[in-house]
């Protein structure tokens, strides 16, 4: 089975309505949608904004559903030169307001946990192959994590330098993965770009476009998953 997991409605409610023999599981407040797209089985989950929401319902999803992969989907800002609709098919994950330093941890480090989270390579690799046979972009890059819509990197505990995206449930996700020892993707769309003019505005605009070819990306993945 392949858990898809969004944190907004606009990211996941097309793939929602895409799958076949639905049927709706609520736990603890969270809505699980298990079916099939193209004969593969698929569990859906809208987890909520920000770290806490996306951890307790990655973790409800391994209890419940034992997915083989986890792919997380949806919209991110931008960085270093990325535009809006850029795809991002992120190679690390970490998070970019954690600071234990003062415990000898690094910066981004949760106490007693990696301070940098790598996607499944082997999950990653068959995503890489299906995007590349459906002649979909991508860029593959490093990914921030936080609790906060950054619209400055001023915002930001870790330079930004290399990263290529920043949004705020990746990095709870690929924690949780890890800690289930749970295969784990990340897939982003570009909806905004960190520090450009306008940059709310934008983001408003193009939420719900970026969110819906996010969704349909991950759609075609699922398929030939």
């Amino acid at each position: 089975m392949l858990g898809l997991i969004g944190a907004m409605d606009s990211e996941v409610r097309d793939l929602i309505a895409k799958l076949e023999d639905k049927k709706e599981i609520v736990i603890l407040n969270n809505k699980f949608y298990q079916g099939k797209i193209n004969n593969n089985d698929i569990v859906i989950l809208k987890c909520g904004v920000g770290k806490v929401q996306s951890a307790i319902g990655c973790a409800l999803m391994i209890e419940n559903f034992k997915p083989s992969c986890i792919i997380n989907t949806g919209i991110a800002g931008g960085t270093n030169g990325l535009k809006q609709y850029d795809v991002v098919l992120a190679k690390t994950l970490r998070f970019s307001d954690v600071d234990a330093t003062g415990f000898g941890y690094k910066l981004g480090q949760v106490p007693g946990l990696p301070e940098i989270y790598l996607t499944d390579e082997v999950s990653r690799n068959k995503v890489k192959n299906i995007m590349d046979s459906l002649n979909l972009k991508y860029i593959e890059g490093d990914v921030l994590s936080g609790d906060s819509f950054i619209t400055s990197y001023d915002q930001l505990l870790i330079k930004p330098e290399g990263m290529t995206a920043v949004e705020m449930e990746g990095a709870s996700i690929a924690e949780t993965c890890y800690l289930a020892k749970t295969p784990f993707v990340s897939i982003r769309f570009i909806s905004d770009v960190v520090g450009g003019s306008n940059q709310s505005e934008a983001y408003n605009i193009f939420e719900e476009k970026a969110a819906s070819e996010s969704a349909e990306i991950c759609y075609n993945i699922a398929k030939n998953f």
